[in-house]
């Protein structure tokens, strides 16, 4: 796959919770013309874990209809189980997308044999690839180095990792026990130049969708090898997404992201709202970082 940066895209919800395609679908053409190299449907910030089953399958089948092959499309499938995955791959397994996102079963703490024969069930229920992705903090369960090795040689259609870990990725890339083309996706926010040093140049987060416009100059910036400039755009986003969690998050990224023009409600039900002071607060670091 091409280096660059992949959007976790928002998910645009109506007061009812239903899916707003049309903003949806403005938005990932707006992560092309940003210069994306994938984007992941129905990620954390996508509300994957939240919203209506049958709205996760519309969302992605707009995804995928507003790409049209342009950049590989990956969208979450995460759930407690083997036979619920399987039940969201089955619906969307015509769908012309890349890969399946799996995060481990997320309800109580796996084992290491718990999670291989988790992963291999799933991948064995699917035409499509297999990303995994490592978020102990809510899954209680941390893929390893040893379960990726092992888990690439038994599962053919294991095409890559998502995580924050490092460490992990750059093993993964310095030991050759993965193939050259295995997708290692680095997804801390915070250090995503440093990463990018070391050859982790691909990499994912949800702040992307409210920050196209530094991260278009980020990747720019990386890419020809200028990383002061890159520091400034990478820490505009920092900046305001410390911002977002001292003022509540997701509604904050909501508000920011109906600023960009997408319509729809970004965040969990049962979030409370911000005042009207933080939503100009909100546009005030929108217009101060170069997003407005």
């Amino acid at each position: 796959m091409k280096q660059g940066f992949i959007p976790a895209l928002g998910t645009p919800l109506d007061e009812n919770g239903y899916l707003l395609s049309g903003s949806l679908q403005a938005q990932t053409e707006r992560m092309l013309d940003a210069g994306c190299c994938a984007v992941l449907c129905m990620g954390s910030m996508g509300q994957q874990a939240f919203i209506r089953t049958g709205e996760t399958f519309k969302a992605a089948k707009a995804v995928v209809e507003q790409v049209r092959g342009r950049v590989p499309v990956f969208v979450g499938a995460m759930d407690c189980s083997i036979q619920r995955a399987r039940e969201r791959m089955e619906e969307m397994e015509a769908y012309a997308l890349d890969a399946f996102v799996f995060t481990t079963p997320y309800y109580h703490s796996c084992t290491r044999d718990e999670v291989i024969n988790y992963y291999k069930s799933v991948a064995a229920y699917t035409k499509h690839g297999i990303v995994l992705y490592d978020l102990p903090t809510t899954t209680q369960t941390k893929i390893t180095y040893d379960m990726v090795v092992e888990m690439k040689k038994e599962i053919p259609n294991l095409i890559g990792i998502k995580t924050n870990d490092m460490q992990l990725l750059r093993k993964l890339k310095l030991t050759g026990e993965v193939p050259d083309d295995f997708l290692c996706c680095f997804s801390g926010l915070d250090v995503f130049d440093i990463g990018y040093k070391w050859g982790l140049t691909n990499y994912l987060d949800g702040m992307i969708s409210c920050t196209p416009h530094n991260f278009q100059m980020l990747d720019q910036a990386m890419k020809s090898g200028d990383f002061s400039a890159a520091a400034v755009y990478l820490s505009n986003v920092v900046s305001l997404r410390d911002f977002f969690a001292a003022n509540n998050l997701w509604p904050c990224f909501s508000a920011a992201m109906n600023m960009l023009g997408w319509p729809g409600n970004f965040a969990p039900d049962y979030c409370t709202g911000i005042t009207p002071e933080t939503v100009e607060k909100v546009r005030a670091e929108m217009v101060r970082i170069g997003e407005l």
